[in-house]
């Protein structure tokens, strides 16, 4: 009779482990109220320190949506962890994003000390292509300044409006 109670004891413990390993929440992101964030790797592209070539760097970045995601980008493309590579978007301002119909649009404001020569501003038009067409659903990007449809980034290069994934 003993064995049969402790069997059973046995078989119940067993049970309720089980069930309680099924219940662990397994997300890799931090979750905040019923809305759960999402981290994700991404290639974030910069320049060399003779501003010759790109260079990519793995970064990690956690989103609440779409926008958030885009926007989080932009940022990771403003900072860099490595000191041998160059942030070409530093000190632009992102004004706001907005994503439609596989169409990113950027607002960017550019003071007067993020201004780079010709090769500056192809390479700084190439790391933000780089960057972002990586995502799938991303099929243009329209490169505002100051809310308009500039015909140059920084006076140098021809900015085409939308740019698209070749």
């Amino acid at each position: 009779m003993k064995k049969g109670i402790h069997l059973a004891i046995l078989v119940c413990a067993i049970s309720l482990l089980t069930v309680g390993c099924g219940n662990k929440d397994t997300s890799s992101g931090p979750v905040q109220g019923s809305n759960s964030a999402s981290t994700v790797e991404i290639q974030v592209y910069y320049v060399d320190a003779q501003l010759t070539q790109l260079e990519k760097s793995t970064k990690e970045i956690t989103f609440e949506d779409n926008s958030d995601k885009y926007s989080k980008t932009f940022a990771a493309l403003q900072s860099k962890d490595q000191t041998e590579l160059v942030s070409l978007w530093n000190k632009i301002d992102l004004l706001s994003t907005k994503f439609d119909q596989g169409k990113l649009t950027l607002d960017v404001h550019i003071p007067d000390e993020a201004r780079l020569g010709a090769g500056g501003e192809l390479l700084a038009l190439d790391v933000l292509r780089e960057t972002f067409f990586q995502f799938e659903e991303v099929h243009s990007i329209d490169l505002l300044v100051d809310g308009e449809s500039s015909e140059s980034l920084m006076g140098h290069v021809e900015l085409d409006h939308p740019i698209n994934r070749e």
